[in-house]
């Protein structure tokens, strides 16, 4: 089979942390403190919660949590009818360990790898719920890219407030590799099947390839592959496995395929069905433009292949009773 092509990877591999980093004895004295220690944290790959053990204003050990998806973060693992009893158990052991370490404080910390550092709605409950059951909460730190958020206790309301997207003006955001930083893919995004087919015009490319292209929760283009129209003829599931680690890989959320070829396009619809892909299209270039010939049976945009994985495990056998899950 023909090699895949790699045109844009936005992710730079010497700027993930790939070793354990000791920040046991680090003084934190104030938020600006917090932040500078935590961007050894940045990851544009998947999101990990940290929590952050102090006793007074040092760091005395701290623990992560990861799902190792570019979205989404466990941090109690709830089995199904129990949610309260398995987040009580949780909030034991944290205390628990508060006991054992002799901490008398806590910061919580995890990353955005979209690069919005934004708290969401989810992020606010589990801050409020630890705060409440956990004593000694310091504040909770957002962090990823150029900015960051912070949540902590309103000192005359008692409740959550959050800073969003502050700009770190001292530390050095993200770059991406120095061979694609000024690709004209950097600032691209998808949000619409008329956006990939722009793309689709702008990248040209062989008739015999088609391309694959994942984009992060904030649309921003991530990876853009060319496919030989030959890759289309393995089993679903290793597509679709493929097409999962490449997103795991990049911090992407959303898998696009465009194609010219029809065979290809007939299982990329497939793809979408079973939830590997986001959204496919057949395309046709013309004197000035990609005009789009057929999408897939689907109504949105926006599908996170990790949730509809998820959603679509029953569905993931084929004829013969093969399980395609990943």
């Amino acid at each position: 089979m023909a090699e895949i092509r790699t045109i844009y990877n936005a992710i730079n591999e010497g700027n993930v942390m790939k070793r354990y980093v000791d920040l046991r004895n680090i003084k934190i004295e104030s938020r600006n403190d917090l932040l500078k220690t935590c961007q050894v944290f940045r990851n544009p790959k998947f999101e990990t919660f940290r929590i952050i053990y102090m006793r007074n204003n040092s760091i005395i050990n701290y623990e992560s949590i990861t799902s190792k998806l570019p979205n989404s973060c466990n941090v109690f693992r709830v089995k199904a009818n129990t949610p309260y009893l398995k987040d009580i158990k949780g909030f034991e052991d944290i205390n628990r360990r508060m006991y054992r370490l002799g901490a008398n404080g806590y910061y919580l910390q995890h990353n955005h790898p979209s690069g919005n550092a934004k708290a969401s709605i989810e992020d606010m409950i589990l801050t409020e719920r630890l705060s409440k059951n956990v004593k000694g909460f310091k504040g909770h730190i957002i962090i990823d890219h150029g900015t960051y958020a912070w949540i902590e206790k309103d000192n005359r309301t008692g409740k959550l407030k959050a800073e969003n997207n502050i700009l770190i003006e001292y530390l050095p955001t993200l770059n991406t590799q120095d061979v694609i930083k000024d690709s004209p893919l950097l600032h691209k995004t998808i949000s619409s099947r008329n956006e990939l087919a722009r793309l689709m015009y702008d990248v040209k490319h062989s008739n015999n390839y088609s391309c694959l292209v994942l984009t992060s929760a904030t649309n921003n283009i991530r990876l853009f592959q060319e496919l030989p129209n030959t890759f289309i003829n393995m089993s679903y599931r290793q597509i679709g496995g493929y097409i999962k680690n490449r997103c795991i890989n990049t911090g992407s959320i959303r898998a696009f395929l465009a194609t010219m070829d029809r065979p290809f396009f007939e299982r990329a619809k497939d793809l979408v069905k079973l939830g590997y892909v986001t959204d496919c299209i057949a395309y046709m270039i013309t004197k000035d433009k990609s005009e789009i010939i057929e999408g897939a049976d689907k109504e949105s945009i926006d599908q996170d292949i990790f949730k509809s994985l998820n959603i679509n495990k029953k569905k993931l056998m084929n004829k013969e009773g093969e399980d395609l899950s990943i």
